[in-house]
């Protein structure tokens, strides 16, 4: 099987190639349909479905900010070679995550107002200042990278911070941990499909806690890069299948184009619920629902 992908773009297909975010990748497995419902949805409104309009949510706006306090002080490390001062990666981090709430945003019980927001991105970039970034050994940060897969999907990746390092590709993640597999996967197929030498993985966590606990230490964690780089070939090639079902479909299963079933739904998915899914209670999905009693 070839591992790599092709970066010189295919546009014999009729219709413009879908670009997938390589960060999308990992909740695929978990939800196909609510993938869906995020990634094509003008496709769906098209169809004939109506989507619900979620509202962004507190932590990935935390999430963003300590990225952008992250980026911004390894940005310099690799073109100085130092540092910058800690209060300008908390200062960016502030100000980020009050931009990111402005068109509205939902607390949660972990962070449940913008004072409080402000004090964990402050503590988790100068977390990340402390324990990872004198580490690392930047060598690009936050490059946007693509490759066509097929001639129907282009796959993009531009990591939250990606620290590309001499023969490794890794990457910042914050809030809970999750399987990012899929993801870290991509990253590497994209770095080696522009010539860049990639040989590991790497994944800094830092989580969003309460503040009125202390602020856990970073832990950083290494990825098999083979296991990965399968894991986001066997998610792709699954995209590949459900994408050419719900536009062509599948006369031996029975679906017709446009049919929500060429995406699979999970009502078990921790995910399954109106906060998460655009499509939780629409005519595209009401696999949530029980029957009616008899």
């Amino acid at each position: 099987m070839n591992m790599m992908l092709n970066s010189t773009a295919l546009r014999s297909s009729r219709t413009a190639p879908l670009v997938i975010r390589a960060s999308s990748l990992s909740g695929y497995p978990d939800c196909p349909r609510r993938w869906a419902a995020r990634q094509i949805p003008r496709e769906i409104v098209a169809a004939g479905y109506d989507l619900r309009q979620l509202p962004n949510g507190i932590g990935a706006a935390v999430g963003t900010a300590v990225h952008a306090g992250a980026a911004l002080a390894l940005t310099e490390k690799a073109q100085t070679g130092n540092l910058p001062p800690l209060d300008v990666a908390t200062d960016c981090a502030v100000e980020t995550v009050r931009k990111g709430i402005r068109d509205g945003v939902i607390y949660d019980s972990t962070t449940g107002s913008l004072t409080v927001a402000e004090q964990q991105v402050v503590r988790m970039t100068r977390a990340y200042n402390a324990a990872v970034a004198p580490l690392v050994q930047p060598v690009l940060v936050e490059e946007r990278l693509e490759a066509q897969v097929t001639a129907e999907i282009i796959v993009s990746g531009q990591q939250d911070v990606l620290a590309r390092e001499p023969h490794r590709v890794r990457d910042l993640k914050t809030g809970k941990r999750g399987n990012h597999k899929p993801q870290l996967g991509v990253y590497a197929l994209l770095a080696k499909s522009h010539g860049y030498d990639v040989q590991g993985l790497a994944e800094d966590f830092i989580e969003r806690a309460s503040i009125k606990k202390p602020q856990p230490d970073p832990q950083s964690f290494l990825h098999d890069l083979a296991g990965a780089e399968t894991a986001a070939w066997s998610v792709i090639r699954h995209i590949q299948t459900d994408l050419k079902i719900w536009r062509e479909g599948d006369p031996v299963q029975g679906i017709e184009p446009g049919d929500p079933w060429a995406f699979a739904a999970n009502p078990s998915s921790k995910l399954c619920s109106d906060r998460f899914c655009p499509a939780w209670g629409t005519a595209f999905c009401r696999e949530h629902q029980t029957d009616d009693k008899e």
